[in-house]
């Protein structure tokens, strides 16, 4: 007898039993949510590689903020502690 899954995707005969179109029928059903399955794991993991480069990219603008923040601290005291000189 040929291949279950094969079996049921045909018409019925009098040679298959409805067991055999039925089994054959329950073992594509189990492919096709194995496939799901499948794809539904890449999506997660795909998720979860774009959550994480959020988070560090999020991370790293705020570290690029306060270094900002603090050198224009330093530029401000620069500025207020010069000595004036005889051009000023």
């Amino acid at each position: 007898m040929a291949n279950f899954r094969e079996v049921s995707k045909q018409n019925f005969t009098s040679d298959n039993t409805i067991e055999h179109v039925n089994a054959g029928s329950l073992q594509r059903i189990a492919d096709a949510t194995e496939l799901m399955a499948k794809n539904y794991l890449q999506l997660q993991s795909d998720r979860d590689l774009y959550k994480r480069w959020y988070n560090e990219s999020s991370a790293q603008k705020a570290k690029l903020y306060r270094q900002i923040s603090a050198l224009r601290g330093v530029i401000t005291k620069l500025k207020n502690n010069r000595k004036p000189s005889i051009i000023d």
